[in-house]
């Protein structure tokens, strides 16, 4: 070799990713019981990186060989997750942990947290611990409609008015085991305990229509926080106020809907598959309460002018300004974050679908480690240089025409890059390649 690999070795930013990894996961590292266990987390969230998988084999591939081999790697990655001296919540508490230290960085006036179950598939797995049946949409069947499949239910809540996405709680259960209770108590646990991570500050839960039931409303405001979900009852009967005859009267709330003034309009911009557009959007609002309550709520109705559909969003914050109406329907929006967030976690990112652990427990712990690796992704976009981010995003393959996105998937390509390729030279630096033996004689 005539060329010294360090030399090459020092023109790539591993040191900085490592620094990065240290930096976002330092609090978790604290929280395990061995400093072994802290190595072989690291070498974990660079080989998500690295492979863009959760399999542990090729989580393993992509860590240096100065240790051993391969499986040498793998095998200390199994034993981190099955080990018994490490309770899977001190996991989920690190991963909660470095989401606060992104909101502390950030200091946004109130959280906007945006909580959504999720169904993962595992094809053709039947026997495998714990795996249930569960409703998937996308991708849909043969016909366009939703289907059954084998997989796991999961869910999160996540941070979404802060340039990087925190998770602030999160599981992968089962129907199947013991310890399931409902998805409904689930929802209930994300509410509790990002309320109880982010002590002193004011929350904004927002949701889609799975989350439209009074029950969830007073788990909410038995928190005194906030909520803003998507309305899907509209048979429900409600009560609304008669200033004229000064009471309170019963209606339908479709009734309601269907007949309440426009009072303002605003021009939106949507962004949707790379595309931009703006919407003419009408929005009228009106006080209600749910009967045999004395707590009030707010209707707000979006009428999207230009692709003649309707919104219908439920929220206990006071309509009693434009301003006001405005930020709720902007705090809602940003719910579409957690969406996208998933589809990196599960498609062409990281691909979370194909963790290959047996058990629920594992699975679980795998979970958490992958949804950190995913935030160290957004810590390095946003946190990083531009001019450095730029040049990653160049290596994973950038374009550089205006139709680029530049969201997190050519940056995890160029991670990747870095990682395989300082990986293979210190192989190489390690074991040279044996040309002697295409000699003869």
């Amino acid at each position: 070799m005539t060329i010294a690999p360090e030399s090459i070795l020092a023109k790539l930013p591993m040191m900085e990713i490592q620094a990065t990894i240290q930096s976002h996961a330092g609090s978790l590292m604290e929280m395990l019981p061995d400093k072994r266990m802290r190595k072989v987390l690291r070498n974990m969230l660079l080989g998500i990186l690295g492979g863009q998988t959760p399999v542990i084999t090729g989580i393993a591939r992509k860590n240096g060989k100065t240790d051993g081999e391969t499986w040498a790697v793998a095998k200390s990655m199994y034993r981190l997750l099955c080990n018994h001296r490490l309770a899977t919540k001190v996991i989920y508490q690190g991963l909660y942990e470095a989401g606060q230290q992104v909101v502390e960085k950030e200091n946004p006036d109130y959280l906007v947290v945006a909580v959504d179950p999720v169904n993962f598939e595992k094809p053709y797995t039947k026997k495998l611990e714990g795996v249930s049946v569960v409703h998937k949409a996308t991708p849909p069947d043969l016909t366009g409609h939703a289907r059954l499949a084998h997989g796991y239910p999961a869910i999160t809540a996540t941070i979404v008015n802060t340039q990087v996405p925190a998770t602030s709680y999160a599981n992968w259960f089962s129907y199947q085991t013991a310890d399931f209770i409902s998805q409904n108590k689930e929802v209930e646990q994300a509410f509790e305990t990002t309320t109880q991570s982010y002590l002193g500050r004011k929350v904004r839960f927002v949701g889609d229509s799975g989350l439209d039931d009074q029950k969830m409303f007073a788990q909410v405001m038995k928190l005194e926080q906030q909520f803003i979900f998507r309305v899907s009852h509209l048979e429900r009967i409600v009560e609304v106020y008669n200033d004229r005859l000064d009471r309170w009267e019963t209606e339908k709330l479709e009734d309601l809907v269907g007949s309440v003034p426009h009072q303002a309009t605003f021009q939106v911009l949507f962004t949707h598959a790379g595309e931009t557009r703006l919407d003419t959007v009408h929005f009228g609002w009106f006080q209600i309460r749910i009967p045999d309550t004395q707590k009030p709520l707010w209707i707000l109705v979006a009428d999207d002018e230009t692709l003649n559909r309707q919104l219908v969003l439920i929220t206990n914050i006071p309509l009693t300004s434009v301003s006001a109406v405005q930020q709720v329907y902007n705090d809602w929006r940003l719910r579409t974050r957690i969406e996208h967030g998933y589809r990196f976690d599960q498609e062409q990112g990281l691909d979370v679908e194909d963790m290959r652990v047996q058990t629920v427990d594992r699975m679980r712990r795998l979970f958490a480690i992958v949804l950190l690796a995913a935030q160290i992704i957004f810590v390095i976009s946003e946190q990083w240089p531009p001019k450095a981010v730029l040049w990653i995003r160049q290596l994973g393959g950038k374009l550089g025409v205006p139709t680029d996105r530049d969201g997190p998937y050519w940056l995890l390509q160029g991670i990747s890059a870095i990682i395989v390729t300082s990986m293979t030279l210190s192989f190489i630096f390690l074991h040279p390649f044996p040309f002697q033996e295409f000699t003869c004689g």
